[in-house]
């Protein structure tokens, strides 16, 4: 009877070896020429231990006398004058025969099974390439669990995935080696159970089943000699269960997770060396390593026959069989829910690593969802250690197989394999917000709303009564006009989202209306002025990573790319303003440090909100001066609204009891909405059988048309709605002017200019033309229009002269300061009364220049009879505050527009 059927625990061991002790590594019984009884290797001379080879003597003569052959280790480079080496059967071993009764095989025999020869009565060629390569640990047989799983995969890539792909996409897949799969296709296609479950437990053991099987169902025959150039890569798209920061611990070790956040920082590409060869010093025998989780290793002792030497020094040349891959990091923060629940708590923060094709991938500030292994990493300090050299505190990290960056609006729709980039980019946009058939169906019965830009300027931030002209300017910003491509003449971008600034007295809601700026947003970061916020904490900082390379970290303008950033307490952060003149109008951030230079995009739309100083808004300085603020930086603002706490009976009651309501828990009290005005409300007390027009009347002025009053029966937006709507607005409608809109847009700018063309007075630019433009085509986009309409611009108009009234009006409209009594309040407004009367009569004129007797006759005609120093120092007050310049002998020019 042969050996293996008389004894099997012996099937390994060589002919006339015996017993438990196969191939000599491991200890066992067994009886035979060459095996000793205790396991341990006979010389020719039948005694000894310390042979390094079955078999063999520590003299090389006597080898060659008793007919011994060498084996060669797998992965170890002969030197080219050698001939292949052959077992005493003859048969040329190879690196996928593997031994048959693999089940009979200890656990210890497990690490070495790669540099044991196979018995060649027992072998079968294993039909897989590169089993050895993704699976190093495992030995082939014909009934590992591994087969039907490879077998199906083949299947779905033959069937669901290359008939999809003309012969170009399949040779790009075969020069890139790079499939990517969708995941959700693959769950379903697949006939294997809990595939789901086992692609989360077992990710590395399904990617390289898959990887088996697209090489074989790709490349075909040209397998093996196509395979050896590089390893082939599969990498899957569309994980739906997305992993909270929060949840990322100790128990996902090993197991593949999908997160989303924001990229705070990258690293430098460098190359890893995942695969070396190391020359032994002695013998110069070649022997290669692959390196686990980028751990260096090198080899314990040299293969050689006769070597013993232990010191080898590693071949990084390409003339040998290193291998090495672009490697980078990046630094992931989580990106918090949007209901905001855990806003209180610290964002996490995790180091992702990228290789391959997928790094430069991202920048600072943009937002990915990043499938990948969780691993672990030993830190740099030995904490928790009670060695000098140990050290029991790991780190975790991600390491990726996957990454694209998330698209702002997704609208259900369904799904195939070739509309995933195998690069991982998906459109020029930013944050994820999933949009489902409902959600459009309810966005659809919004825009069927007669008063569509009453019912969503009430919805922003009810929570604040009134103020619906500076909501309405907030909304201009967080829709955004249309952004247009680079010119191709000069390659320049022009700007397209608006920038507003709020300033005004404690305790109005400038606070609240930001943070209801940054809860609709599809994309918002909130920054508060007074918490120390420095100039890279806005734009973007250069820090110093692992060794001398310096890596990007992105502040808030950058990480508020495609979106708003409402900082909070504008004034308290007077160091800082230089920082934004670039990224409020070229909307980019440049870096000039240490050598590196870039420029990051920072293509957001600024809300700022501020108190003056002293707080209390004084009329008798400028905005500049009450905020302590240049020109240059406040030019940038689009809409400039000044919030006064003016005393109003009628209107405190209104607004207490707003407050009331809120507090007893209900959404709105039809008790604190005011009447359509005040003409309407005597017309309802005089007439209570006559009923108002719901419908506000296209003739009176927008501040009008946008109160919620009594007869309205509008139902509010719901805030998550409502960011959806402005998220599906600014994805898929791009307005365009129309003729008539352009032509009253353009009148009102030639209009200012004329106003303004004195060298004294205050500057119109394009910019103020640029921003007109910019929120028609918000106001066109609100209502969900491609095309800008004649009534858009006269709304817009409106509000512009709305905000330049309030900001050259009060902000510079110079009486003495609220903080001077009642009188100095009533001064300032005879001031604006009398300067707008002023304008009235150069408008009709067609002159600007008034003489010292048209201007006592215009004050006694407006009776202004108890203002403090006459007309004389009434004159010299309007001198002095550059509204009236003195040209000549009793002769004065009007400068400035109310």
């Amino acid at each position: 009877m042969p050996p293996e059927q008389s004894n099997p625990r012996g099937a390994y061991a060589r002919q006339g070896g015996g017993g438990r002790g196969g191939w000599g590594y491991f200890r066992g019984r067994g009886r035979g020429k060459r095996h000793g009884g205790d396991g341990s290797w006979f010389n020719e001379n039948g005694s000894g231990r310390n042979n390094l080879y079955p078999g063999r003597s520590q003299n090389p003569d006597a080898n060659e006398q008793n007919g011994n052959k060498r084996w060669q280790r797998p992965r170890t480079s002969a030197p080219k004058n050698q001939n292949q080496d052959q077992d005493e059967d003859g048969i040329v071993p190879d690196v996928n025969t593997i031994m048959v009764q693999a089940n009979e095989i200890p656990a210890a025999a497990l690490q070495i099974q790669r540099t044991a020869p196979p018995m060649s009565k027992h072998v079968v060629s294993c039909p897989w390439k590169d089993w050895d390569v993704y699976f190093p640990q495992e030995v082939y047989h014909s009934q590992h669990e591994f087969l039907p799983w490879i077998a199906e995969f083949k299947r779905y890539i033959q069937d669901y995935h290359l008939y999809r792909l003309n012969k170009e996409h399949q040779c790009a897949i075969a020069q890139r080696r790079v499939l990517v799969v969708n995941l959700k296709n693959l769950v379903q296609a697949c006939k294997i159970e809990d595939l789901m479950k086992l692609i989360v437990e077992r990710p590395t053991d399904i990617i390289g089943c898959i990887t088996l099987a697209a090489i074989q169902a790709i490349f075909g025959e040209e397998a093996t000699k196509t395979t050896q150039q590089k390893r082939f890569t599969v990498r899957f798209a569309c994980f739906d269960k997305i992993t909270r920061g929060k949840d990322l611990k100790a128990d996902l070790i090993g197991k593949m997770v999908c997160v989303r956040g924001t990229v705070v920082r990258t690293s430098g590409v460098k190359p890893l060396a995942i695969k070396m060869a190391f020359t032994c010093n002695t013998c110069q025998a070649v022997q290669t390593v692959e390196f686990k989780d980028a751990r260096y290793e090198e080899p314990t002792r040299c293969l050689q026959v006769g070597c013993r030497s232990g010191k080898f020094t590693p071949q990084r040349g390409i003339d040998y069989e290193t291998e090495t891959v672009d490697w980078q990091v990046i630094r992931l923060q989580e990106k918090l829910p949007d209901d905001r629940l855990d806003s209180g708590r610290v964002p996490r923060s995790i180091e992702c690593e990228v290789i391959n094709d997928l790094v430069d991938r991202v920048i600072p500030g943009d937002v990915v969802e990043i499938t990948g292994i969780v691993k672990v990493a030993q830190t740099e300090k030995a904490y928790h250690s009670r060695t000098r050299t140990g050290n029991t505190m790991y780190l975790l990290y991600i390491d990726v197989n996957y990454l694209q960056k998330s698209s702002m609006t997704t609208v259900d729709e369904e799904e195939n394999d070739q509309d995933y980039d195998p690069k991982g980019s998906s459109k020029d946009s930013k944050d994820s917000i999933q949009i489902n058939t409902r959600d459009l169906y309810a966005i659809e019965d919004i825009t069927r709303e007669p008063q569509l830009f009453k019912l969503i300027v009430n919805s922003f931030c009810p929570l604040i009564f009134g103020h619906e002209m500076v909501k309405a300017g907030i909304l201009f910003a967080l829709f955004g006009g249309r952004r247009r491509g680079n010119s191709a003449i000069d390659r320049t971008v022009t700007r397209a989202d608006p920038h507003v600034l709020v300033v005004g007295d404690p305790g109005l809601g400038k606070s609240q209306m930001l943070s209801a700026a940054v809860k609709v947003a599809p994309r918002g970061v909130y920054v508060c002025g007074s918490s120390g916020v420095s100039t890279g904490g806005l734009t973007v900082t250069l820090v110093r990573g692992s060794g001398s390379d310096f890596a990007l970290e992105a502040g808030a303008l950058v990480l508020g790319d495609q979106g708003c950033c409402c900082i909070d307490e504008f004034d308290k952060m007077t160091t800082d303003h230089n920082a934004l003149l670039e990224a409020m109008e070229q909307q980019s951030i440049s870096i000039a440090k240490a050598g590196v230079l870039c420029t990051l995009p920072a293509r957001t739309s600024v809300i700022a909100a501020a108190n003056p100083k002293g707080g209390h808004y004084n009329t008798a300085k400028s905005v500049a001066e009450n905020l302590k603020m240049n020109g240059a930086l406040l030019s940038r603002f689009d809409l400039i609204f000044i919030l006064m706490d003016k005393p109003d009976s009628e209107m405190d009651k209104y607004l207490s009891r707003h407050v009331m309501a809120l507090h007893a828990g209900h959404a709105a009290d039809k008790r604190a909405l005011r009447p359509t005005s005040s003409q309407d409300s005597e017309m309802d007390r005089s007439h209570p059988s006559e009923s108002s027009d719901t419908k506000a009347r296209m003739s009176d002025p927008l501040s009008e048309r946008l109160k919620m009053t009594k007869e309205d029966d509008l139902q509010l937006i719901a805030q998550p709605l409502l960011r959806k709507y402005i998220a599906y607005a600014r994805q898929y409608v791009h307005p365009r002017l129309s003729p008539e809109a352009a032509a009253i847009l353009q009148d009102y700018y030639l209009a200012l200019r004329e106003r303004h063309r004195s060298p004294d007075g205050t500057p119109v630019t394009t910019r103020q033309l640029e921003s007109l433009i910019r929120m028609a085509e918000a106001k066109a986009r609100i209502e969900l229009r491609e095309l800008v309409t004649k009534r858009d611009a006269m709304d817009v108009v409106e509000i512009m002269t709305f905000s330049l009234r309030d900001a050259f009006g009060s902000g510079q409209g110079l009486g003495p300061s609220q903080g001077q009594g009642s009188s100095g309040r009533g001064k300032g407004a005879a001031i604006k009364r009398y300067v707008a009367q002023l304008q009235k009569i150069a408008n009709e004129t067609s002159s600007s220049m008034f003489s010292y007797e048209q201007l006592y006759r215009t004050f006694q005609d407006m009776q202004f009879s108890d203002i403090t120093g006459g007309f004389q120092g009434f004159i010299e007050t309007l001198n002095n505050q550059n509204f009236l310049l003195k040209k000549g002998s009793r002769t004065y020019q009007l400068t400035m527009v109310m």
